[in-house]
């Protein structure tokens, strides 16, 4: 049954990833706008996107577990599951910020969130590239 949990990590991640990038781009337009809509939207994405987080990381520790690494492709995947830890981590953290920001109104607050949600996205992006690499390889899409 773990093994079949880990073959679902690819049918898990892409909608969290997805709402963690969205929520950070409905953010910086509710910024530039100063239309509190997109920012209502964000909080939702944010909150759903840490929430769905849970069982894409589960999964991804079930496959972790069930393939084996190629020697050159470690240092990838070190860093395809640091990241994969980090972004539920911080997209909850976000979450809850989001959550404060709501009840209270400090600004010192949305600006903590923002930056969050700013980590958090850079996270899903570091994770996703990586995890891209160890399906495809790490010629299939190169950054640099």
């Amino acid at each position: 049954m773990w093994d079949a949990l880990g073959r679902m990590h690819p049918f898990f991640v892409h909608f969290p990833v997805a709402l963690i990038l969205t929520a950070f781009v409905a953010e910086a337009v509710a910024v530039a706008r100063r239309d509190e809509r997109w920012g209502d939207a964000a909080r939702f994405m944010i909150t759903a996107a840490a929430w769905l987080a849970i069982p894409t990381a589960v999964a991804g520790f079930a496959r972790a577990d069930a393939i084996v690494i190629e020697p050159e492709l470690q240092s990838t995947f070190a860093v395809h599951r640091i990241a994969g830890i980090a972004t539920p981590v911080l997209a909850f953290l976000a979450a809850g910020l989001v959550a404060g920001v709501r009840r209270s109104g400090q600004v010192w607050e949305l600006f903590l969130y923002r930056a969050v949600l700013v980590l958090a996205a850079v996270a899903a992006a570091i994770a996703g590239h990586h995890g891209g690499a160890l399906v495809y390889g790490t010629d299939f899409f190169p950054l640099w």
